[in-house]
Order: C-alpha cells, then sequence, then structure tokens
C-alpha cells in the first residue's frame, strides 16, 4: 500500500489531525451541550441574592443542580432557629430527599422579583417587605434567630405580577442557604384546614388586594 517510509509517516501524521480535529469537534459539541456552570458564591447582599436567584434565569441552567447547591448543612439550622434545630433539619432533609426542593420556572417568566425582610420583620407582616411574604412566616417568627436577612424571589412573565414564587433564601455561615416555608418545620406544626393553608400560602399583600378586589 505505502512505497515509502515517508508516505507511511505522513499518512500517520494525517491520520493524527483528522483524530485531533474531531476531539475538538466533539468537546465543542459537548461544551455546548453542557448546563452552565452551578455558582452559587455570590456576595451576602440584595444585590448579591439578585445575582444568585438570576442563575435560574439562564437558558439551559440545571436548576436541580442550583437548588441542591443552596442545601443548608447541618451547622446552618442552629444558625436559623431557635427551636430544636435537629428535629427542624430532619424534616428538610425529608423535603430534599423526597426531591421537594428544586427551584424552577416556566419559560414563559424571564423576569424576576425580589423581596429582603429581617427576619424580625416577620412579627409584624404589614409593612416592609415581609408583607409580600407568605403569611405563615408569622409563624415563624419567634422561631427564627434575628439579625438575619430572608429573601423571597418569583419568576414572572413580561408584564404579568403572578408568577412561579419561591422564598427561604438566607446568607448564613459565610453562604447561601435555603429554607422554604421555614413554619411548615417547625416541631408540632399542623396544616390547619383550608383557610388557614390559604393564610399561611398566600402574602399579607396579596390577602389584602383579594379583598381589596371583592369589595
Amino acid at each position: 500500500m505505502f512505497r515509502n517510509t515517508t508516505q507511511k509517516l505522513m499518512f500517520v501524521a494525517l491520520f493524527v489531525l483528522v483524530s485531533l480535529a474531531s476531539c475538538d469537534r466533539k468537546k465543542a459539541d459537548d461544551e455546548k451541550k453542557a448546563p452552565p456552570p452551578v455558582k452559587v458564591d455570590f456576595p451576602g447582599t440584595m444585590e448579591g441574592a439578585k445575582e444568585l436567584v438570576g442563575a435560574f434565569l439562564v437558558e439551559g441552567v440545571d436548576g436541580k443542580a442550583v437548588s441542591n447547591a443552596l442545601r443548608p448543612k447541618p451547622e446552618d439550622y442552629a444558625a436559623v432557629f431557635s427551636a430544636d434545630a435537629e428535629a427542624i433539619q430532619a424534616k428538610y432533609d425529608a423535603m430534599w430527599e423526597g426531591g421537594e426542593v428544586v427551584i424552577n420556572r416556566d419559560a414563559s417568566q424571564t423576569e424576576l422579583v425580589l423581596w429582603a425582610s429581617p427576619s424580625e420583620g416577620f412579627l409584624n407582616m404589614l409593612e416592609g417587605d415581609s408583607q409580600y411574604f407568605p403569611g405563615g412566616y408569622l409563624k415563624a417568627a419567634a422561631h427564627l434567630k434575628p439579625g438575619l436577612t430572608f429573601y423571597r424571589f418569583k419568576f414572572v412573565a413580561p408584564g404579568e405580577e403572578l408568577g412561579m414564587g419561591w422564598d427561604g433564601l438566607v446568607y448564613v455561615n459565610g453562604h447561601w442557604a435555603v429554607f422554604p416555608k421555614p413554619w411548615r418545620a417547625l416541631p408540632g406544626y399542623l396544616p390547619g384546614d383550608e383557610v388557614e393553608q390559604m393564610f399561611d400560602s398566600m402574602s399579607p399583600y396579596d390577602i389584602k388586594k383579594m379583598m381589596d378586589e371583592q369589595q
């Protein structure tokens, strides 16, 4: 097939070049398909929270991976709750293991709304940004450590007010973690009747708005 050694070497060199080009194309294709890298090490500020939550708006983002990166560490529970931290962690662990804590949005929800409230703000949820948090925070208020700032965020479609809402984001022990619906994790929590559950899940702002519209 080959007349001399030079032809053999040329063939080998050509084969190597073609193989390398093919590998480069495959690597580029894989990089295009791969989701953006998970990044949650943003500053513990309002701007940092906005950048963090904005990661869920990136096209192709792995929402489950970002959510899992926000799973609290064992020592975070005692830093957030003054109640039985071990019992609260056990309830949250069950939610995480059951796949209940996966932050997501609809494809049409491309805009972000963000609110922040100090933990002390939940003692009176009629003023400031606390009025935009679920009413159940009133039940959790006495069990939250003071000095923390909680964030609630909502993904909405352009021009819309209703959307996919999440809460319980907090910067603790030098990193971000999420404790959604903290009142449900409190020892002895019972969901109550339908009316109580509605007041727990809706914000005071939404309730007031609904009542004003019915008048």
